[in-house]
This record gives C-alpha cells, sequence and structure tokens, in this order.
C-alpha cells in the first residue's frame, strides 16, 4: 500500500517535471538546473550510486588529458565538425567541474552540459 503511494506521488512528479521540461526554453540553464534538481529528488539514493561514484572519480583523475585532447580536437577538427568538437569540450568541461557521485548528480551534470551547449550554440 505504501509502496503504491509512493509510486503514485513519484509518477505525478515526474509527470509534472515532464510537463515543465516542455515549457522551458533550451537555452535557459536555471530553468534546467531547477528540473534536474526535482528530478534528482525524486530519484534519491539508488543501488548503482557506489559504482557511479567509482568510475567518476576514475574519470576525475584523467580531467586535465581529456581537457587538453578536446581543445585540440576542437583547435583541429574540419569546419563541418567544430560545433561538435565544441559540444564534446564543453561536456567534458561540464564533468570536470562537478564528477559526479550518484545518479542524481549524473542527471544534473547530463542537464548542465545540455544547457551550457545550448547557450554556446545561441551565442553562436
Amino acid at each position: 500500500m505504501i509502496l503504491s503511494r509512493r509510486f503514485t506521488a513519484a509518477l505525478a512528479v515526474a509527470c509534472a517535471l515532464v510537463l515543465a521540461g516542455c515549457q522551458t526554453r533550451f537555452d535557459n540553464p536555471t530553468a534546467w538546473g531547477q528540473i534536474a534538481t526535482g528530478v534528482g529528488a525524486i530519484i534519491g539514493k539508488t543501488d548503482i550510486d557506489p559504482q557511479i561514484e567509482k568510475v567518476s572519480a576514475k574519470l576525475a583523475k584523467y580531467c586535465a588529458e581529456l581537457q587538453t585532447a578536446a581543445i585540440a580536437v576542437d583547435a583541429f577538427a574540419p569546419d563541418k565538425l567544430q560545433a561538435a568538437a565544441r559540444d564534446g569540450r564543453i561536456a567534458i568541461a561540464t564533468f570536470c567541474a562537478s564528477p559526479p557521485k550518484n545518479v542524481a548528480e549524473a542527471i544534473a551534470g547530463v542537464v548542465t552540459a545540455y544547457a551550457a551547449i545550448a547557450t554556446a550554440r545561441a551565442e553562436g
């Protein structure tokens, strides 16, 4: 009974967040951050949080190398791939700025990277 109520409440909140996402401009990082926070609050702790923290810690050790490689790719990419190279550089910078320790933080990180990419694209 309690599980059913929690599931129904989580489903209702998820639907509200989806609707909020539909009404959010793609280049508004504040709104996307609020949505990511809401999703993170719904998800809470998961069984795979320890694995995410472990992998994240390993990747964080290589942030300097990843960022250097992303800059090199960005500098030498053909014109057709410049936008994709810039998007990759932004995604790596977002991850390295705040490596996730759990599923909720990973979702927030993806949303933050998406908002940063959308903003960069809007600015040209």
